[in-house]
């Protein structure tokens, strides 16, 4: 079990917390500016130089105690009580803010990496780890949860993710973790049609800059199916099968599936 935890000590990045207590996290600087906390825009040209994380800033980031990489880390007898650290305590998973909870699991320890231990699905794998991290079944419980993603989702760097070479693996899967919540009914039924639209729009922006991440068609599809949308619907009809084994699994498209779903999403978002 220790050569396990070895193992995902090499695939985890050390996660920190880069709040700078900025008002509205959905706001990002586009200039190379420091705030009065001396915190930087990872917008910024230099960004690799001043922070490891292309995401939103929140007031009150949750920092875990123990981290990949640390001789603490190491000392964990099993993967069991490596999730048990990554468990919010009970005060401040009632007191933390729905984007500072936001933030404590796009920085969960097992959240990065762990799927590629993992032979299930990518739908399956990312649905088990939400289920055994405390602070995901705290945000399903919240009625905001929804559209604080949506508004979270927006604020992420995507520019900022797709071109960082050294530390894109990490942001990449934080980032996938962060969109296959939309594939949990639990945050779906609490996004209006409007959020739906710019969430899908976004994903789309992603899907654009780095189009090889296929992957973002899962949660695209997702919410659309969810919004009972008739031309999804009809898709769905049509390509049972197709749907089952790459959708609703969340493996690799074709790029005439790719295609397909992408065309009914802009006509989804210009509705």
């Amino acid at each position: 079990m220790k050569t396990i935890l070895k193992k995902l000590a090499i695939l985890f990045i050390f996660f920190g917390c880069y709040s700078c207590d900025s008002e509205d996290f959905q706001q990002l600087s586009d200039t190379y500016s420091p705030d009065v906390n001396g915190c930087y825009s990872c917008d910024s040209e230099d960004f690799r130089q001043l922070s490891d994380t292309c995401f939103p800033d929140v007031n009150d980031c949750y920092t875990y105690p123990i981290v990949p990489g640390t001789d603490k880390w190491q000392k964990l007898s099993s993967v069991d009580e490596a999730f048990q650290v990554c468990q919010l305590p009970d005060k401040t998973l009632k007191s933390i803010s729905t984007p500072g909870l936001i933030d404590a699991i796009a920085y969960s320890p097992m959240f990065v990496g762990h799927y590629m231990l993992s032979s299930s699905s990518p739908v399956e794998t990312w649905h088990m780890l939400y289920a055994k991290l405390n602070s995901v079944q705290e945000l399903f419980d919240r009625d905001d949860a929804g559209e604080v993603l949506v508004a979270y989702y927006k604020a992420i760097d995507f520019r900022c993710i797709n071109s960082n070479e050294e530390h894109y693996i990490t942001e990449s899967e934080r980032l996938s973790g962060i969109e296959f919540l939309f594939t949990k009914q639990e945050v779906l039924n609490k996004i209006s049609h409007q959020k739906k639209q710019e969430l899908v729009e976004a994903l789309l922006s992603n899907y654009n800059q780095k189009i090889e991440r296929s992957s973002i068609i899962v949660p695209i599809a997702w919410i659309m199916f969810n919004d009972n949308y008739q031309p999804m619907m009809a898709y769905y009809t049509s390509n049972v099968k197709q749907y089952e084994q790459s959708i609703h699994a969340g493996y690799v498209f074709s790029k005439e599936q790719s295609e397909s779903i992408v065309s009914i999403a802009n006509d989804f978002i210009n509705e």
